[in-house]
């Protein structure tokens, strides 16, 4: 007997969900992730140009070298969206949506949204099976003419001066007052006259010290001056981590 349909759209997202984590998280075997998939009929449809599956098998043999190749890095999910609609009484759509961060330690900076649909169905005993599942791109995040790569870049731009502000870069002890000021709103992605206009400065002297900070750190210029910021993040999230 089918299940209470609230129930059965409840059971889809749980499963929708489990299998999203279980499958970044990399805490279970590739078998063990898809054991809900659907006996009758399966198939899966990646964001990449080859990943198209209509078998089990075929689905699971990829996605087990891609483990063995350590494809995918270590993900974290934030902001998840989870919405259910029956198109059937022993048929479900899952519509989800969520950011994407890499994580620190993998020495990456990716941060992306995806959306995922998920087609569960359930048989006349209640139990339910994942039948379809398909990830796509997030080209709608375009607006107007704007390019992907370059929405991308930016937003793994915006992503890695969170991570410096978020790791306090404008409390650098060996740097002066000014210069910590200066490097705060730098990490923020602010230009030279707008620094200059939040301090009450010239452009010149934000000029000045930010020429002072990259001779410090041996850098020639703004964009190495972020990079060895950056790998400044990722050595500190590392030996905290060691501590651990």
């Amino acid at each position: 007997m089918f299940t209470d349909q609230e129930c059965f759209k409840k059971q889809a997202k749980v499963m929708a969900r489990n299998l999203t984590h279980d499958f970044y998280e990399k805490k279970k075997s590739v078998e063990d992730i898809l054991s809900a998939a659907d006996p009758h009929g399966f198939s899966w449809i990646g964001a990449g140009k080859a990943e198209v599956f209509c078998t089990l098998r075929t689905a699971c043999h990829y996605l087990a070298e891609q483990r063995r190749e350590r494809a995918v890095p270590s993900i974290e999910i934030q902001d998840e969206v989870y919405e259910a609609q029956l198109l059937a009484c022993d048929v479900c759509l899952v519509i989800c949506e969520y950011l994407l961060n890499v994580t620190l330690e993998t020495g990456q900076v990716l941060s992306e949204w995806q959306r995922v649909t998920f087609v569960v169905r359930q048989d006349e005993e209640g139990r339910c099976f994942i039948s379809h599942i398909h990830t796509s791109n997030p080209w709608s995040f375009m607006h107007n003419e704007e390019a992907f790569p370059a929405k991308i870049g930016r937003r793994n731009f915006e992503y890695m001066t969170e991570l410096l502000h978020q790791n306090k870069f404008q409390e650098i002890k060996e740097l002066t007052k000014r210069q910590n000021q200066i490097l705060f709103h730098m990490v923020q992605g602010k230009t030279y006259p707008q620094i200059a206009a939040a301090l009450g400065i010239t452009e010149r002297t934000v000029r000045y010290h930010i020429n002072e900070i990259c001779a410090r750190y041996k850098v020639s210029g703004r964009k190495r001056l972020m990079a060895y910021l950056f790998e400044q993040v990722l050595t500190i999230r590392e030996e905290h981590l060691a501590l651990q």
